[in-house]
């Protein structure tokens, strides 16, 4: 029987951590560009490693910059990402960025590090 609870016990603590270490979801409406704060659009596709580990570094911008910013992650292959993909010319693994009036500033491809995206969106006015 103790054995049987502390396996249980085991599982536990590993399904926890493994749920504290997934990225926190990020916002997917697109609607938000333009509405008076700065943005940042991923495109995000489940195809590519790359895409995971820049959802953690937005995540890690995020706790530095919080709220002032629209954190956005756009998912490929679902039909508001592709429309946005064609209107900006965007690809796989972009980030776009925008200021407050929902004008695009800036591009790069994943990865952009935290600091990166900082100093990023901080230059943006």
């Amino acid at each position: 029987m103790k054995k049987t609870l502390l396996i249980f016990g085991f599982i536990a603590v590993f399904v926890a951590a493994f749920i504290w270490s997934l990225p926190a979801s990020i916002d997917n409406d697109l609607n938000q560009i333009g509405n008076g704060k700065k943005s940042v659009v991923f495109i995000y596709d489940l195809n590519l490693v790359v895409s995971n580990q820049q959802t953690i570094e937005i995540n890690n911008a995020k706790a530095e910059l919080g709220d002032s910013v629209n954190y956005l992650v756009s998912r490929k292959g679902y039909l508001a990402t592709d429309k946005f993909m064609q209107n900006y010319k965007a690809e796989s693994a972009e980030l776009l960025f925008f200021d407050k009036s929902g004008k695009i500033f800036k591009r790069k491809f994943a990865l952009v590090n935290a600091v990166d995206l900082t100093i990023i969106l901080a230059s943006i006015d």
